[in-house]
């Protein structure tokens, strides 16, 4: 069951400069943050109690309240709460369990003054900025953007004309008020992300679309089969051609279900070719066999952006990354997840692959790692380094739990995740049991009619 959403709201303050351009302050979210840290943001944050109740006061001028405060309280700049103009709305993709339903508010000032002293360290190098020189800063991968702002930065960079009505009128038509039609998802440069609600395992509810290229674009992953989720995509993908794109391929990273229950439709709406590993499109890739992928293959795209293909066996055989070596992204399909552990299966994976995969990944010197589920992970090298530390935790406690006496499948599972009872007992037993067969492997135990024991007991 999902979890209600935060109530919060967002300042965006602008002025004119001496020369009359319009300018915005931003400040960079502090690096140790927990979300989002070391990217540029407006300020912002949730309701408090001095802010008002929503259960008996207007919704707006709750958040109003409190879209002022929280200016002050992080930037020094005071601004009344009725001076502020609605800018729209933008609602938290389903990354995680903690989603925010946010309140946008313009912030209008006469003349860029100088903030006040701030006690909060929330937001770092403040500053005025025009909006057209951020967003070329992000473009050039400068500076990080936290992704609501991204769109807000380029509609502000093409038309900064008029009063403070007119513009808060234009970030409007940017943050949208249905999701539905809500503005892309963008992290880095030419890379949409599309949140495609699947059939896939928990903790994940979603499974993360990709449209890669700034002329040409990859379609990675539709994976959805619902035919409103399918109407979302394909109102991403014509929204993409309407400023001058071109749906050149489908890319499968996987034969798994959730990342290939839209290829058929993706393919035959727009008369696509399929891209894939052979052992994908064996084990069905969602259409029919296209052009087959090979370990090393490099791709230009008219954007001029670089792929190399990596064949990345362990959770499916026919598994491949995609490293877009301009820009240090990589495209990790089911080898990493925002949001969980990676289930490797006996039946279709190999935990010894996967490892191995992993390391591979590891050294790609990629920027910014896009998993199959959950958020983009911004650190790549220290998160594989994370996981294969648990990987080689966990192991150890199933093989802790071997050697304490437990024979069965179920014991030796309860006793090597009773640190995390929420865990699914169902998936718990099947990652053990491809570490058991790991072990065996190994030498380290031994299979028998009663289950397993320790090698040498």
């Amino acid at each position: 069951m999902s979890r209600p959403l935060i109530k919060s709201a967002v300042a965006i303050p602008v002025s004119r400069d001496a020369t009359g351009a319009l300018v915005c302050f931003v400040g960079r979210r502090h690096p140790k943050s927990r979300f989002l840290g070391g990217f540029f943001a407006f300020p912002g944050g949730v309701i408090e109690p001095a802010d008002g109740d929503l259960e008996s006061a207007d919704e707006q001028e709750v958040l109003a309240r409190t879209a002022s405060r929280e200016l002050a309280e992080e930037t020094g700049l005071v601004i009344a709460p009725e001076a502020l103009l609605p800018a729209g709305w933008r609602e938290t993709p389903p990354f995680g369990p903690r989603r925010f339903d946010t309140k946008m508010f313009l912030a209008p000032f006469e003349r860029p003054v100088e903030p006040g002293p701030v006690e909060s360290s929330e937001l770092i190098d403040l500053a005025w900025a025009e909006p057209g020189a951020l967003f070329e800063r992000w473009r050039r991968l400068e500076i990080r953007v936290a992704p609501p702002l991204v769109p807000m930065l380029r509609r502000l960079a093409e038309d900064s004309s008029g009063d403070p009505v007119s513009i808060a009128a234009r970030l409007r038509d940017v943050n949208v008020e249905r999701p539905e039609q809500g503005p892309r998802i963008e992290f880095v440069p030419d890379v949409h992300m599309v949140l495609l609600r699947t059939a896939t395992l928990p903790p994940a509810t979603h499974t993360n679309c990709y449209l890669l290229g700034a002329r040409d674009f990859l379609v990675i992953d539709p994976g959805a089969s619902d035919s409103g989720e399918l109407a979302r995509l394909e109102r991403q993908i014509e929204a993409r051609r309407a400023e001058g794109g071109v749906p050149h391929a489908v890319l499968v990273t996987h034969h798994h279900s959730d990342h290939t229950g839209g290829v058929s439709f993706v393919a035959e709406r727009w008369q696509l070719p399929v891209w894939a590993h052979g052992e994908t499109f064996a084990r069905g890739a969602g259409a029919k066999r296209g052009r087959e992928l090979a370990d090393g293959e490099r791709i230009e795209l008219s954007g001029g952006e670089r792929l190399r293909i990596l064949h990345t066996p362990g959770h499916a055989a026919g598994h491949v990354a995609v490293l877009e070596e301009t820009r240090g992204s990589l495209f990790a399909g089911d080898l990493v997840s925002g949001v969980s552990t990676i289930l490797v299966d006996t039946a279709s994976g190999s935990l010894d692959l996967y490892l191995d995969s992993l390391r591979r990944l590891a050294d790609c010197s990629a920027r910014t790692l896009f998993p199959g589920h959950g958020p983009p992970l911004l650190d790549p090298p220290r998160a594989i380094a994370k996981l294969l530390e648990h990987r080689a935790a966990r192991e150890a406690a199933i093989l802790a739990a071997v050697e304490a006496g437990e024979e069965s499948l179920s014991s030796i599972s309860r006793r090597a995740y009773a640190d995390t009872p929420g865990a699914d007992p169902g998936l718990a037993r099947r990652q053990a049991e491809a570490h058991l067969d790991r072990l065996e492997r190994l030498g380290r135990v031994l299979r028998t009619e009663r289950g397993w024991r320790a090698a040498g007991a």
